[in-house]
């Protein structure tokens, strides 16, 4: 039995991919809170948003457990998962996941607004049913995955808003290009592990990591240019704070970047390329936020 699961309700926990559920809540609440910072916050939709989003990414974390489990069992890193280790059985696993993510969509649907309930809806359905059995089929897949991965802070938005304005669109493009570079760190980090697990993500079709480093500095570009959109859209002085911290999170994440594309740098510099897209996105995010509120 896997130590970070010795019981059964930390093993459901885990299920629940708490680490993704819970950057699924703050990039919605990033959505809801600098869309129209002026807007009076109404209690009921922002609980709904913030407890429906948890329970529809936790969810969502359940039934790709469930739907990966086999491929799990095969990878050093999540073979002591609760599936694999025995902890909990498919079945069960299943319905739970389901029921969560039945209750975060209905809860968000209902609490917020239809166009809100529809994008979290949207979110799980494209990660599910798109991007999950797309990991067995092309290296495309995370091109794929970054969609649901992007769409949090327009469900903030709408739930906010009834609609989607450029603050949503300009954070929905920031998380679709930031997961490109984070993920194809991982991608060489575990290349072994995900080759045994039959995923055919961009280092397994490329063991070198080159084709990876290409689509990190391809993909991290843009991201730059929608961070600094955001800062010449919405704060004019150089003095907020959100432009400086975005700039030199970004370059320090750029810095990163450019080392990985060395092929001799590649393998000893993806655990920091990592560690940096992991602590990028809360610090600009959470900048941004109040930056905007104050």
């Amino acid at each position: 039995m896997s130590e970070r699961a010795g019981s059964v309700p930390a093993a459901y926990w885990e299920l629940t991919k708490p680490r993704l559920s819970f950057l699924s809540v703050l990039t919605s609440l990033a959505g809801y809170f600098c869309s129209a910072p002026t807007q009076p916050t109404d209690a009921k939709v922002l609980v709904s948003l913030a407890l429906g989003t948890a329970l529809a990414a936790g969810g969502c974390g359940a039934v790709n457990m469930w739907w990966e489990s086999d491929a799990d069992a095969k990878m050093e890193r999540t073979r002591n998962r609760p599936i694999p280790a025995g902890i909990i059985r498919p079945g069960a696993a299943l319905l739970f996941g389901m029921l969560l993510l039945t209750a975060g969509v209905t809860l968000v649907w209902l609490g917020a607004n239809p166009l809100a309930g529809a994008l979290t809806a949207a979110t799980a359905f494209s990660y599910l049913f798109l991007y999950t059995p797309l990991k067995t089929l092309t290296s495309w897949c995370t091109l794929v995955g970054s969609l649901p991965g992007a769409i949090p802070p327009i469900i903030g938005t709408a739930a906010k808003l009834g609609a989607i304005d450029r603050m949503g669109w300009l954070l929905f493009a920031l998380l679709f290009f930031w997961q490109v570079p984070h993920f194809m760190a991982l991608a060489v980090m575990c290349r072994e592990d995900y080759a045994r697990g039959g995923f055919k993500v961009a280092t397994v079709d490329d063991p070198s990591g080159r084709s990876a480093s290409v689509w990190a500095l391809a993909f991290i570009l843009p991201m730059i240019v929608v961070a600094g959109a955001i800062a010449t859209n919405f704060f004019p002085s150089w003095t907020s704070p959100y432009v400086w911290v975005s700039f030199l999170a970004g370059a320090w994440f750029f810095k990163l970047t450019l080392e990985f594309a060395l092929p001799q740098r590649r393998a000893a510099v993806a655990k920091p390329l990592f560690i940096a897209s992991i602590l990028y996105l809360p610090v600009v995010l959470l900048t941004l936020t109040l930056n905007r509120l104050f």
